[in-house]
């Protein structure tokens, strides 16, 4: 179970859900190309959000979210790239969704986060669940009815303003253009039109269409070499933070427990993750060979 204590997240370590997924199919508005299937949540949010309900449907940029929320996360490794998507919506005032991806205890990452990468700077001092070490860090948004990126490297340093993509009524798809740091082969996808039925804030997890039942969101392609070196299964943690990251809600993947309010500052401590699996050696003739290099520098503990 997951506690705040003294304003901060004491997250568990993982969490496995046992819902059933619908097909990717069904997930629309998101990067339809890719053609992958995700399977069953890796994390499926357990409060309500204490930052809004986005019910948000009129002119100009409607149905583009008035609301921030994170419903459940999806994830596959697949012609080698990771493919993440995470069910709900980011207000358009500039609220952010930050995803922390790395590895086990051998991995050579941060378990407490120090960069020098703004607006994700704003944030250090956080500290991940023990056994997890992040090293890629990504601060997306959407301002206005632009989705704006920023990414930093957690491994080896370095990292920027990655820059923007356009958005349709909160739906639009691409590689982001116009910044100064890049990730070869990196795609995003953001469908902002989802419409909240959440209880209120703070509550056990509530309404038909939150939770798994939520299937648009945001989706990233993430070639495997752009990870850095991983050992084992790929980690990731997800939270929605104000436009300067320095007022967290309380909308984490793995989800807090029953009861937590937003916690208002711009570190967490602890805070869990969910497990991405990277297959079986056995499997990877499987995978496209695209991507190959990023492959063999996963490995899975025994």
């Amino acid at each position: 179970m997951n506690i705040k204590t003294c304003g901060k997240v004491v997250a568990a370590a993982t969490f496995t859900s046992l819902v059933s997924l619908p097909a990717y199919s069904q997930i629309t508005g998101n990067l339809g190309t890719t053609s992958v299937s995700y399977g069953g949540p890796l994390a499926v949010q357990t409060i309500n959000t204490g930052f809004g309900n986005s019910s948000y449907t009129g002119t100009p940029n409607g149905p583009d979210a008035n609301g921030s929320e994170l419903d459940a996360a999806y994830g596959t490794i697949a012609n080698g790239n990771l493919y993440l998507f995470i069910a709900g919506d980011i207000q358009n005032n500039g609220n952010s969704i930050n995803l922390f991806i790395g590895g086990g205890g051998s991995t050579v990452g941060q378990n407490t986060l120090n960069t020098s990468i703004s607006p994700l700077s704003n944030m250090n001092g956080s500290t991940f669940a023990s056994g997890f070490n992040a090293t890629l860090g990504f601060n997306i948004n959407d301002y206005q009815g632009t989705m704006y990126t920023d990414g930093a490297n957690l491994q080896g340093g370095g990292g920027g303003y990655m820059g923007s993509v356009g958005l349709t009524a909160g739906i639009g798809s691409g590689t982001p253009g116009g910044g100064s740091y890049s990730l070869t082969g990196f795609q995003e996808a953001l469908n902002n039109s989802h419409i909240s039925t959440m209880g209120s804030a703070g509550t056990a997890l509530s309404g038909a269409t939150s939770g798994a039942n939520t299937t648009t969101g945001l989706e990233l392609v993430i070639p495997l070499a752009d990870l850095g070196t991983i050992s084992g299964n790929i980690f990731v943690e997800a939270d929605i933070n104000n436009n300067g990251n320095s007022y967290l809600s309380n909308q984490f993947l793995p989800g807090l427990g029953v009861g937590t309010g937003n916690l208002g500052t711009s570190t967490f401590s602890n805070a869990g993750y969910f497990i991405v699996p990277v297959p079986e050696p056995s499997t990877w003739s499987l995978l496209a060979v695209s991507g190959i290099s990023g492959l063999l520098m996963l490995r899975r503990r025994k």
